[in-house]
């Protein structure tokens, strides 16, 4: 909104400021009303035209000399700079070696080294360089903590790793895998994110049909098989697999 005082107003503001001006009552309507102050100088523009505005300047008061421009909106308190906080977890991932970081991201994701290659967007050689000691130039390393850092918003860890069939599987229809996501040149943190929660849903849901299945046998008599015998039973599994014949 904007208002022109007349030009009888503007002369009568003049010849107040001029009266006031080496007066002493001057100083004490100045703490009455510090716009007397701003509208002072303005009102000796060269224009001769005072313009109160009350959508002018964006935070600060604003005084102009050809019109005069007066802002009488009270001024914007500045904003605090609020620096986010990084995780904890990241902090402590970030702060091993490179090879240990990629061992983090192998077991929080349940990949092996092939996918591992596939997410860091590097050729197996030179990740095998980065396992031997080599260190990743700047580019590679900031790739390596992008996906560290996702991990650490997801809650992800080689403590609290992902179900690796849902990992490698879309979560939804015509949706891209989580390893497909987090292959992607440009990681979109928030699309990670979200498929996380759907990937870890899924896995809380086949464990717990699985503990369900096992109450159910265990209610029935059977015995919880040892861990010997589950090593048997996974052997027997894989050899009884139809391997392609090369």
């Amino acid at each position: 909104m904007t208002a022109t005082l007349t030009y009888a107003d503007y002369e009568a503001a003049r010849q107040t400021s001029a009266m006031l001006a080496g007066e002493s009552a001057y100083a004490r309507n100045i703490a009455q009303d510090p716009w007397l102050g701003v509208l002072k100088p303005a009102c000796s523009g060269s224009s001769g035209i005072v313009t109160l505005v009350a959508g002018y300047g964006p935070i600060l008061p604003h005084v102009g000399s050809s019109s005069s421009i007066v802002d009488r909106r009270p001024a914007k308190r500045v904003l605090k700079l609020v620096v986010p906080e990084v995780s904890p977890d990241f902090r402590k991932i970030v702060a091993l070696s490179v090879i240990e970081q990629m061992q983090e991201l192998l077991a929080a994701l349940s990949l092996n080294k092939s996918q591992l290659a596939q997410i860091l967007r590097v050729t197996r050689p030179t990740m095998y360089d980065w396992f031997q000691g080599k260190d990743p130039n700047a580019a590679n390393t900031e790739r390596l903590h992008a996906l560290l850092r996702v991990l650490a918003r997801g809650s992800i860890s080689g403590a609290s790793p992902l179900n690796a069939r849902f990992v490698r599987q879309p979560t939804d229809l015509d949706a891209p895998s989580l390893i497909d996501l987090l292959g992607e040149e440009q990681l979109n943190e928030e699309r990670v994110l979200h498929a996380i929660e759907q990937v870890r849903a899924l896995g809380d849901s086949a464990s717990l049909r699985r503990t369900t299945r096992e109450d159910r046998l265990r209610a029935l008599g059977f015995e919880e098989p040892s861990d010997e015998q589950r090593k048997d039973q996974l052997a027997r599994n894989v050899a009884l697999q139809n391997w392609p014949k090369r």
